[in-house]
């Protein structure tokens, strides 16, 4: 299974739209991990319509009607893979030792943004990924049995 990973779309505050090339990628993907900062409800809207298999979190920059939403935390299990969606708080250093208490112990993979830097780490037994923001980057993770990939891309 292919799934596209997003943060922090910032739109319509820091970007004007989603970027053509999410757009069609999310149509072609099994799947939508999209981890806060949407800003508005109609970018979550958008999202949700290019692929019913959504997941999405709100994030700290998102409109009070986008909290109402969507959930600050999910819980997603794929195969042998339990996968926590956040989107992260506070600094953006050290993000993964911070919310790494957020989930339970069958967590062990989670998905954050907040930071807008791309990461993919293990700590503490879990892995951490991050796709950074998607005004620059996304990711796709793909799943098979008892393997999980993660790349980053840069928008074109």
């Amino acid at each position: 299974m292919r799934f596209l990973v997003i943060s922090d779309l910032h739109i319509p505050t820091r970007n004007f739209q989603v970027h053509p090339k999410i757009v069609e990628i999310a149509k072609e993907c099994d799947g939508i991990f999209a981890l806060g900062d949407f800003v508005d409800l109609n970018t979550v809207l958008l999202l949700q319509s290019l692929n019913r298999n959504f997941h999405g979190v709100f994030g700290n920059m998102d409109d009070y009607d986008v909290k109402d939403y969507l959930p600050a935390q999910k819980v997603v299990k794929i195969g042998k893979f339990t996968i926590g969606l956040t989107h992260g708080s506070g600094s953006h250093i050290r993000i993964p030792e911070r919310i790494v208490n957020w989930f339970d112990n069958d967590v062990n993979v989670i998905l954050y943004g907040h930071s807008h830097v791309p990461d993919d780490r293990v700590y503490r037994g879990k892995r951490f990924i991050n796709p950074g923001t998607a005004m620059e980057t996304y990711g796709i993770m793909e799943i098979n049995g008892d393997s999980l990939k993660f790349e980053v891309f840069k928008e074109e």
